[in-house]
């Protein structure tokens, strides 16, 4: 298949998504809302109830996940990993741009949710996403197998992070970076509660401690969220 018509095939793929979600029951809760083309009717219904509020079209609007996937630079050719992929909102876009992607969880319900979905892509997006299982201490990453780690919503819930993290370098080929987005610490109309929050000085610091340096500590591009990027030292 030739890349022009797969991308045919991919673009079909969330047009007809967006046509389903929008005769659901969801889609009524969202009306007018944009779809992002993943369906909610299969699966685990628990996590399907999960991924419908990942993939609520109003994360579109206060995610910016255009800009967030910017934040990667040129992917085409590049090995990227997901940590914490929740339903692969960002994996399939970061593929969609010509990067190998490892999708990551620990949750093995979201594995199979994003394994369901896979299966629904072009043959050319499939063959550049891996889904992976990995364990709260353990990213399952082999040494410089990744050139970027992306981390959304995720850094918050991870334990014993500046060991972790010293860990996951490992992962990471020379000049290679790591990029975290999450909450502010202040209130904000969604988000998990303050007490769960981590200030980004917290997190500049445990990233200096891991051995990274730093880059980009960017608290305006997001209203609600901070980007930071570190690279390997």
């Amino acid at each position: 298949m030739n890349k022009p018509t797969s991308i045919l095939l991919f673009l079909l793929f969330f047009l007809l998504g967006s046509i389903g979600c929008k005769n659901s029951p969801a889609a009524d809760a969202h009306a007018g809302q944009e779809s992002t083309g993943t369906e909610f009717n299969g699966g685990d219904k628990g996590f399907a109830d999960e991924a419908e509020r990942y993939e609520s079209a109003d994360r579109v609007i206060w995610q910016k996940p255009d800009l967030v996937v910017h934040q990667l630079g040129e992917v085409e050719g590049k090995v990227v990993a997901d940590l914490g992929a929740g339903t692969g909102y960002f994996s399939r876009r970061i593929a969609y741009k010509g990067a190998k992607v490892i999708a990551i969880d620990i949750d093995p319900k979201a594995i199979q949710w994003m394994e369901e979905q896979k299966a629904k892509f072009p043959i050319e997006l499939q063959d550049r996403l891996i889904i992976r299982l990995a364990e709260p201490d353990d990213p399952k990453l082999n040494n410089s197998e990744v050139d970027i780690v992306l981390l959304v919503n995720t850094y918050t819930y991870i334990e014993n992070r500046v060991a972790y993290f010293s860990k996951l370098m490992k992962a990471i080929r020379p000049g290679g970076s790591i990029i975290i987005i999450d909450f502010k610490k202040k209130s904000t109309p969604f988000g998990p509660p303050l007490k769960e929050r981590i200030d980004i000085s917290e997190i500049t610091s445990e990233l200096q401690q891991a051995g990274y340096s730093m880059e980009v500590v960017d608290e305006t591009s997001l209203e609600y969220q901070y980007i930071i990027k570190a690279r390997r030292s």
